[in-house]
């Protein structure tokens, strides 16, 4: 403005335009960076709204899966509980037929051992295969001579004893080797005069057995260590049928 006026001249006009002016370029380039912002603002909405879309349907989709998930696992869980309550069904089962089957198994080896109760076993006894397998009638009457020279029965008794059967244990003829041979006695009292007459045997290559089945045979071998050491000891030990008694206590393999 004049010093010595107090109206504007046209150059002071001029110089608050230009003052005005450049305040407006200002103003329009901070709304035009705000503007700017804005949009970019905007943009970043729809991206967050789109993600946010996209969030919700995958959180419902997981949601989903996540039931189904617990739905198969409930399932499964409720088989894995019927499949443990079956499984201890079959297990009590299973235990019931064992000793259903170990009852049948002892009661066939009792049965078998009731046929071979008249029955003895005798080793060492020769042999004659010259015309191959030794006739019964033949192995009868070397048992009958052997019941005399090895167990020292006279030999009228010898003659009253009554055989069912008299054979060689089952198999063909070995040579150098001696089947045994299997008596079946008529009368369970005789079978029991020649077996008492065990001692007499002591010392030779003859022995004489009682016959049982081979489950029996089995048990009898497991229990006879014991019955040695038993004996060893000063007991009162022995072996009848599948059982071993200790001093009357009985003792099972």
């Amino acid at each position: 403005m004049a010093e010595n006026s107090a109206e504007p001249t046209n150059r002071d006009i001029m110089i608050l335009l230009q003052n005005v002016s450049g305040r407006l370029e200002v103003m329009e380039k901070k709304m035009g960076a705000i503007e700017s912002i804005e949009k970019r603002m905007g943009a970043l909405e729809k991206d967050i709204n789109k993600l946010r879309c996209r969030t919700l349907k995958l959180w419902v989709a997981i949601d989903e899966r996540v039931q189904k998930v617990d739905q198969r696992v409930t399932r499964l869980e409720d088989k894995v509980d019927g499949a443990d309550i079956h499984a201890a069904q079959l297990s009590e089962r299973m235990q019931e037929l064992e000793k259903e089957r170990d009852t049948l198994r002892d009661n066939v080896s009792y049965l078998q051992s009731q046929t071979m109760r008249n029955n003895l076993i005798f080793t060492g006894v020769v042999e004659d295969n010259t015309t191959g397998n030794e006739q019964p009638e033949i192995t009868e009457r070397k048992l009958r001579q052997h019941l005399q020279d090895a167990f020292k029965i006279a030999r009228d008794v010898v003659d009253s004893i009554k055989f069912e059967r008299v054979h060689r244990s089952p198999g063909s003829p070995t040579p150098g080797k001696v089947r045994n041979i299997v008596a079946k006695f008529t009368f369970f009292k005789e079978r029991e005069l020649v077996r008492k007459l065990w001692k007499q045997l002591d010392g030779s290559v003859y022995r004489v057995f009682e016959q049982f089945p081979q489950e029996v045979i089995e048990k009898r071998r497991k229990l006879v260590p014991q019955m040695k050491e038993a004996r060893r000891l000063g007991k009162r030990a022995y072996l009848a049928y599948d059982t071993l008694y200790i001093n009357g206590t009985a003792v099972r393999a």
